[in-house]
């Protein structure tokens, strides 16, 4: 959509996926990205998130990689077609949600009624073990699951990566609520919604998108697990100038099998893990008992599947 900022028209997202990180958010974005009436030039550029923020205050892990000046945020968008809906996956914007919510009120003002927002939430002690071994495949993490939510550990990491706080990650009821509260449009999915037969028409729908497309649901992205070979998961997760460059000019439907390629290599480099079965329930009984409860209410959906 277009809003007036400064004086000057700028195109700025129709669609906002929000988060919660692990949860789905990946997959969610590379079925839009498939839609011909979508544009989404790049995934994570949590503006409005730490838009507003020195930059010394974000995460060093993920700081050079964030859009916080609303010109360059803006620029990223000069090329949407004429028909084309804008869309931000950022799932910062989930945990850094009272910074998104000012951020987007400020720049949509009454039009934030307009904007198509997303939250997809996964069991919360399955999010944060799915977070933490994606930080394990990715090298980030050396401790066991157990030191690693320990608060004091928390607190001498989360400096590093906002995703160090596994357990805090997974806190949704507060956050829902206000983003609900702030988002007229907001739907809220969970992780096994993305599995029903109806899901991907639901999806499309509530973004007032067609659903007569052809969108690949099957490829399982950003897999998660203990690293089998350390060397080919670097290999394929290193950033380069050479791939963002790459990106620019490949054909969409190349990246598309360019990135299910890499989610198999990366699926064969990687030995699956559950956790401890004791751990989970303690949990979910001492941590999130009481939240998702809560979330029971704000989203108004039976989670006992959750609590037992």
């Amino acid at each position: 959509m277009q809003l007036h900022i400064d004086d000057q028209k700028v195109n700025f997202p129709d669609v906002l996926i929000l988060g919660a990180a692990k949860s789905g958010t990946t997959s969610m974005a590379f079925y839009l990205k498939q839609h011909p009436d979508v544009y989404m030039p790049r995934k994570e550029p949590g503006f409005f998130a730490f838009h507003g923020l020195d930059r010394k205050s974000i995460p060093s892990g993920i700081r050079d990689r964030q859009i916080v000046e609303v010109d360059e945020y803006a620029r990223m968008y000069q090329q949407v077609g004429y028909t084309q809906k804008i869309c931000d996956a950022s799932v910062a914007q989930f945990t850094m949600h009272k910074q998104t919510i000012a951020n987007a009120e400020k720049y949509y003002g009454d039009r934030i009624g307009d904007v198509r927002a997303f939250i997809i939430l996964r069991h919360p002690v399955d999010r944060a073990f799915s977070q933490y071994l994606m930080f394990l495949k990715n090298g980030l993490e050396d401790l066991s699951f157990e030191e690693a939510i320990k608060p004091e550990n928390v607190a001498a990491r989360i400096g590093r990566q906002l995703g160090f706080d596994y357990l805090g990650g997974s806190m949704y009821a507060d956050r829902v609520r206000d983003l609900k509260a702030a988002f007229p449009r907001l739907t809220v999915y969970l992780t096994s919604d993305l599995h029903d037969d109806d899901f991907l028409e639901s999806f499309l729908n509530h973004c007032d998108l067609r659903t007569d497309v052809d969108i690949d649901t099957k490829t399982r992205l950003n897999p998660s697990g203990v690293p089998k070979n350390k060397g080919m998961i670097k290999a394929l997760q290193q950033r380069s100038k050479f791939k963002e460059a790459l990106k620019r000019v490949l054909p969409d439907k190349v990246q598309f099998r360019l990135t299910a390629m890499k989610s198999a290599l990366i699926e064969k480099s990687v030995e699956r893990a559950a956790i401890d079965p004791e751990l989970k329930v303690s949990l979910t009984r001492e941590i999130f008992h009481e939240d998702i409860s809560e979330l029971e209410r704000i989203i108004e959906r039976d989670l006992s599947l959750w609590k037992e």
